[in-house]
């Protein structure tokens, strides 16, 4: 073992630092000790006061909903006032017993803590505390025997003069008492405070005084450590500032032979080497990663840079953090990391060199953490890369992937009120429609007696009361979509049969507008295992949408077939084909999201049929998640006609049997 002097930087510290450590340590018992004690008998206290209070406060709210009830016995509402007397009876006496408890539990420990603060004000306060909760539950029982009095005989001005006169003034009796209590136990957490206030403004006349004789050790221990170590570390900042600047010929002298001496003579070869270093062409390939690792860490995002064998070999700042949510080994890879079974898929396949296709935005496909209390949900984006751009030392031929998390927090919320919002709106829009249909009901009962005039007036009005209906019938079915909560009444039906109903349906809104609906059933049944309504509903849509973008005199198809699948299986394939402006490419895909309609395109809006009504943009979005609860899919295709849309439903089939 080298023999410690003082001529050694080491030995120096060692002895300042022992000196600091040892008043700090014995300071800082002494304070700790005095805290802890203090902290424990005060921390008691208000934790037994705030409990009574927030009973206390509780107690009084109930005692009023129990008066609300009485009053439904005023009102005539006898079944109500009966069902929620005795609900708020219950929670009253629940409250009443939490209260009692409370009020009778250990006193003299706290009341012991304040009394050094308050003189015997903490005896008096335990004593009528209990006195109060006594004449509470005394004047709660006298109040409930009044009240009963009303239950019969409710409705004539003897009971409500009888109310006003003896039960509701027991009421405001009782709420007083609760809110005696809550102030005197407000008192006793005030005189608690009292005395933390003087135990710690004497424990910290005592810290201040150790602080200060620790202040003046440390100056004087600076000053002496100054000359010996800090002139030379100055010294040294200052020639490692030259070589920040590009001075690579700047040295340190000769600074003794201590450990900084030693530390000059480093970093004097160090010098040497980086500026042969410099001259070489491995500078700039340094300078190109210092620039990369520059613009990774300024980026907000999280991005985690996997290698080709999955192990996560780069990350930014934000990557490190959420790695740490993540639970991640070192080191991390794509195996031991707690992602998504189809954000892991989506990487793996990146790290297979498969380039990702741009999809739809769908929030519910995202990525939730709780990182500092805050939950965040981050939507991914896998893009590979060539092995040799990520693994400098690997020389095989494969891919590595560049990975970000987006935080779309802030998006998710937005759209989660959106979905509120349309929820709301619905069931709030329902009531009154239902209303306003059974009202034009009633008066296409005596339609004889209204002119022509007025029965056109009253069909147009029962027309677009059944399709706003409709369109709320289609908001709801969104929301219960969003909410996971589309059920399905599976059984097995006919696709033919319901193509043939529709087409019958709809006929005459075909025939009214000028165009031809024509449908054709390679089979007489075409069976499959579904909800026949929302199998109803979807082509219904699909019909909807090709009539509206159809010219006058255009012509409508609806194909039903039963075709081979290569994997040697049936298939239920149901589309329907127009003759409309048909729908770009870029959009093909996107038609079947929600609130999207493709006539807010530029190329589109000069081809599409302006005197058409704008539909709400849910249609197909309904069509495509009926389609996926039923296991099927569905896609947009150009029609075989110059010009047209063709929308093709494909399901699983079942054998063809009589439904």
């Amino acid at each position: 073992m080298r023999k410690l002097s003082l001529s050694s930087i080491r030995a120096r510290v060692l002895v300042a630092c022992f000196l600091l450590v040892a008043i700090a340590i014995s300071s800082g018992l002494w304070s700790a000790g005095s805290f802890w004690r203090l902290a424990g008998a005060i921390g008691q206290t208000v934790r037994e006061r705030q409990q009574t209070i927030d009973l206390a406060t509780t107690l009084a709210h109930a005692l009023e909903r129990e008066d609300d009830a009485l009053l439904l016995f005023l009102g005539g509402q006898t079944s109500d006032g009966q069902r929620e007397l005795t609900l708020q009876r219950q929670r009253v006496d629940r409250i009443l017993r939490q209260l009692v408890a409370s009020s009778s539990g250990p006193e003299e420990e706290t009341a012991e803590t304040t009394k050094s603060g308050s003189g015997e004000e903490a005896d008096t306060d335990a004593e009528s505390g209990g006195t109060r909760v006594e004449k509470l539950q005394s004047t709660i029982e006298t109040y409930r025997d009044a009240g009963d009095l009303i239950r019969d005989a409710f409705g004539d001005a003897a009971t409500l003069e009888h109310y006003h006169l003896n039960v509701n003034p027991l009421l405001r009796h009782a709420v007083a008492l609760c809110e005696q209590i809550r102030e005197e136990n407000f008192e006793a957490m005030r005189l608690a405070a009292v005395y933390a206030r003087d135990e710690a403004g004497a424990a910290a006349r005592w810290v201040i005084a150790i602080s200060v004789l620790s202040l003046l050790l440390a100056v004087a221990v600076a000053a002496w450590l100054a000359r010996s170590i800090l002139r030379p570390i100055e010294q040294m900042t200052r020639s490692t500032d030259a070589i920040r600047r590009g001075d690579f010929d700047t040295r340190i002298g000769t600074v003794g032979g201590d450990e900084l001496g030693r530390l000059a003579s480093a970093f004097n070869l160090m010098v040497g080497s980086l500026a042969e270093y410099r001259r070489s062409s491995l500078g700039e390939l340094l300078a190109s990663k210092l620039t990369l690792r520059a613009t990774l860490d300024a980026l907000p995002d999280a991005v985690l840079l996997f290698g080709p064998k999955g192990v996560v070999v780069d990350q930014n700042p934000p990557g490190s953090d959420l790695l740490q949510v993540l639970i991640a080994p070192s080191p991390p890879t794509l195996d031991n990391l707690k992602l998504p079974t189809e954000l892991a898929e989506t990487i793996r396949a990146a790290l297979q060199g498969k380039v990702s296709q741009p999809t739809r935005l769908d929030l519910r496909q995202t990525l939730r953490i709780s990182s500092g209390g805050t939950s965040r949900r981050l939507l991914m984006t896998a893009v590979p890369v060539r092995a040799s751009d990520v693994d400098h030392g690997h020389r095989q031929d494969g891919f590595g992937a560049v990975v970000v998390f987006d935080d779309v927090t802030e998006f998710a919320k937005l759209d989660e009120l959106r979905s509120e919002l349309i929820g709301v709106a619905s069931h709030e829009l329902k009531s009154p429609l239902t209303t306003l249909q059974m009202n034009l009901l009633m008066l296409s009962e005596t339609g004889h007696l209204l002119t022509q005039q007025q029965r056109d007036l009253l069909s147009a009005a029962n027309s677009g009361a059944t399709e706003l209906a409709a369109t709320i019938d289609e908001l709801l079915d969104v929301t219960r979509v969003e909410a996971d909560q589309l059920h399905l009444d599976l059984h097995l039906c006919d696709l033919c049969g319901i193509a043939t109903s529709v087409a019958d349906e709809l006929q005459g809104r075909f025939a009214d507008a000028g165009v031809q609906l024509e449908l054709h059933l390679e089979t007489d049944i075409v069976c499959v295992f579904g909800d026949f309504k929302r199998l109803s509903r979807v082509l219904v849509n699909l019909l909807e949408n090709a009539l509206k973008y159809s010219p006058s005199g255009g012509r409508v198809a609806i194909e039903v077939t039963n075709p081979l699948l290569p994997s040697g299986e049936r298939a239920a394939r149901l589309s329907v084909t127009d003759q409309g402006p048909g729908v770009p490419s870029e959009f093909r895909e996107r038609i079947f999201e929600k609130f999207v309609r493709v006539e807010h395109s530029d190329p589109f809006s000069d081809t599409a049929n302006q005197s058409t009504p704008r539909g709400t943009g849910i249609g197909l979005y309904l069509c495509r998640e009926i389609t996926l609860a039923h296991r099927g899919q569905i896609v947009c295709e150009p029609a075989v006609e110059a010009t047209g849309t063709r929308i093709v439903v494909t399901l699983p089939s079942r054998q063809n049997t009589a439904v």
